[in-house]
């Protein structure tokens, strides 16, 4: 093993434990969060619902996170102090995330939803923006490495994580907004306006459009494209 080699495994074994420990801080997160309703198991179909919908939105909330962390830990040249640092507290907003939200759904008391509700929105606008914050570094990395001549990605996966970096810059936008009190106590038909404000923002990624590129693509870039399909 030449000595080159040896100076980067050590990097490389970070980044791998680093990654294996934030899949199992996931997994632990979603079964934590349907643990939680055992607590208040529902009583009719009504009660079923809101707690299917409930759970579902928590779900959706930590898969999007996991989905988006594991496409840009797929891509990420190499790891960093910053990168480091960043999944340390991707971790803590993750681990903390189910908590939050079972504050938010057992709340007693209207007061009590609006602190707990403004906590949780406060918690997912940092999950979003430490995955743009990881996405910029994918960026940032890559021109790095065209300046060093070193491999560098295609110009497709560069493009869509700059529209991704944008597109969760947004919604975490949209969370941090929603903690405003003239979000919480005006009644719609669908429910309390800081929830549908949640909701609508992720129409962000569903209307978000894949930019095109005609460069030709080698025989490795493929796998690499199909890591942030």
């Amino acid at each position: 093993m030449s000595e080159e080699q040896k100076k980067e495994d050590p990097p490389h074994r970070i980044k791998v434990r680093i990654e294996s420990l934030s899949d199992l801080v996931f997994g632990l997160a979603l079964s934590i969060g349907s643990l939680e309703f055992l607590s208040s198991p529902a009583r009719d179909p009504v009660g079923l619902g809101k707690n299917l919908v409930y759970f579902g939105f928590s779900f959706f909330i930590l898969v999007f996170t996991w989905l988006g962390y594991s496409r840009t830990m797929a891509v990420l040249p190499r790891e960093t102090e910053s990168s480091l640092y960043l999944n340390l507290v991707l971790l803590f907003l993750t681990a903390i995330e189910p908590y939050l939200f079972y504050v938010l759904v057992t709340s007693p008391t209207d007061n009590d939803a609006n602190i707990a509700s403004t906590a949780y929105a406060l918690n997912v606008s940092g999950l979003f923006l430490v995955q743009a914050a990881l996405g910029r570094l994918v960026v940032t990395q890559d021109k790095q490495n065209k300046l060093r001549n070193e491999r560098t990605l295609d110009s497709v996966i560069i493009a869509r994580f700059k529209g991704v970096v944008l597109a969760e810059i947004i919604v975490a936008a949209f969370f941090l907004v929603s903690t405003l009190p003239v979000f919480w106590g005006i009644q719609t038909p669908l429910g309390e306006a800081r929830f549908i404000f949640w909701w609508s923002a992720f129409v962000v990624f569903f209307l978000r459009r894949r930019p095109k590129s005609k460069v030709q693509k080698t025989e490795t870039e493929p796998n690499l494209t199909d890591s942030v399909e």
